[in-house]
């Protein structure tokens, strides 16, 4: 029996772990999975507050209505009734008005551009959205390519402020074939599932461990030893692993025969030496989310999403989680989500959620002048590695889910290029990647 360890507890990693034991079973493959964290999930993980029915994402989440690879993967589990969509609504603050801009229709009333100028945006979109591969945009800096197709207004106003607000000094060089890999998916309906996305991934753990495999929660892989030449071809990995459950943390080791890791690359370079962690175009900005709890709601009009595109506002989203998904389920309370990325190097990155809120206030006001006397509590959530930087053929560099070393595998947001997130793509990666585990292992 082979004994295999699987670093990360990120709806990938579960993934793996599924597709694995059921193409094997415990008496072929032992499924070991390691999460630092309390509990499984990844950048999806959640949490609750008293009186409330369901779990709450650190992180926004949800899925579109095309991710099929998701839906396979929950009815695989008999949990596709989980899975329900609605309708949302899709703004744009500019100039300190918001436009509803989540369709062709709402598009052509944005009297902000000329005729002329919506009209070639909207065929832009729509060529992007009928184009069923756009890798080979990656060759345009995204900046340049949209102010040549769809004119320098639509650039200047619609596209330019969320460019600079998510990738900062990096916004001119982000290649082409990353914006239509976030044009491509998007439907009218999202996707979410009843409980939560927490709730869901520990529903998977559940099944997970009926089927044998041991989860080692709060257990950190500090040092992956790479195998040396062993007699009878007998190779094997040595894992060395930290408890973090107390105070007096404790340290072991133990042998691994196939290793997958679902770490980003600034993670995964700190416990193992292979020489394709030390590209530099593997680098990324980091995710800091706050969730604020609200006794009323926050944005008019039932607006789920509204891109900042005013000028020095410290965030590029307010994302309005209630008006997506009732209320009853927490207790009837309005949950917000005020999202930014920037580097963790910045200082605001080390600040305190209090700092952090009292920067914030200015701006939220501008959006609800009540919102002190509507607040109930806040909270700060910080996410070193969520959005891969993808420059000028930036494919180039991908990385491959096969290692350097022979059963050391690495799959992450890295290897999902030209998109750079997402449930769904976690579940086609994670797919692909046990595809080669297959072939590898001959199952």
């Amino acid at each position: 029996m082979k004994k295999v360890a699987i670093i990360g507890g990120g709806f990938g990693a579960l993934n793996v772990a599924w597709q694995l034991s059921n193409i094997a079973g415990p008496d072929k493959l032992q499924i070991n999975v390691f999460e630092q964290d309390q509990q499984v999930a990844g950048m999806a993980g959640g949490f609750t507050e008293k009186n409330w029915a369901w779990t709450l994402e650190k992180h926004y989440h949800h899925l579109f209505a095309k991710d099929r690879a998701f839906q396979k993967f929950l009815k695989s589990l008999g949990l596709e009734e989980k899975l329900f969509f609605k309708k949302t609504k899709t703004s744009t603050r500019w100039q300190g008005k918001n436009f509803q801009l989540d369709s062709a229709l709402s598009l052509l009333a944005f009297q902000e551009l000329s005729l002329f100028d919506r009209l070639r945006t909207g065929v832009v979109l729509a060529f992007l959205k009928i184009l069923p591969n756009g890798q080979f945009l990656e060759k345009y800096p995204a900046s340049v390519f949209l102010q040549k197709t769809m004119g320098k207004k639509p650039w200047q106003i619609i596209w330019q402020p969320l460019f600079k607000s998510k990738f900062s000094a990096w916004a001119a060089d982000i290649n082409m074939a990353w914006f239509w890999a976030r044009i491509k998916p998007r439907t009218v309906k999202l996707a979410y599932v009843e409980g939560g996305f927490q709730s869901l991934a520990s529903e998977i753990q559940k099944q997970l461990v009926k089927k044998g495999v041991k989860f080692h929660l709060q257990e950190r892989v500090e040092k992956i030893y790479l195998p040396k030449q062993a007699k009878n071809n007998q190779a094997y990995f040595k894992l060395k692993t930290k408890s973090l459950k107390s105070q007096n943390s404790t340290t072991q080791e133990k042998k691994y025969d196939l290793v997958i890791s679902t770490l980003p690359s600034t993670q995964f370079k700190k416990i193992v030496a292979l020489p394709e962690l030390k590209d530099d175009h593997l680098r990324g900005l980091s995710a800091m989310t706050m969730v604020v709890r609200l006794k009323e709601s926050l944005l008019p009009d039932k607006i789920y999403w509204l891109n900042i595109n005013e000028k020095r506002w410290p965030f590029l989203a307010v994302v309005e989680h209630n008006n997506f998904i009732d209320n009853k389920h927490y207790n009837q309370e309005h949950l917000v989500y005020l999202g930014r990325y920037l580097s963790s190097d910045e200082p605001a990155y080390r600040q305190s959620a209090k700092t952090i809120w009292q920067s914030y206030l200015p701006y939220l006001r501008k959006l609800n002048p009540n919102i002190e006397q509507l607040l109930i509590d806040y909270r700060l959530y910080k996410e070193d590695f969520a959005q891969p930087l993808v420059k000028v053929n930036h494919s180039q560099h991908l990385p491959k889910m096969r290692t350097s070393c022979p059963k050391l595998y690495w799959v992450s947001m890295q290897h999902i290029y030209p998109f750079d997130r997402g449930l769904n793509q976690a579940i086609v990666a994670s797919n692909q990647l046990v595809t080669e585990i297959k072939q590898d292992l001959g199952l």
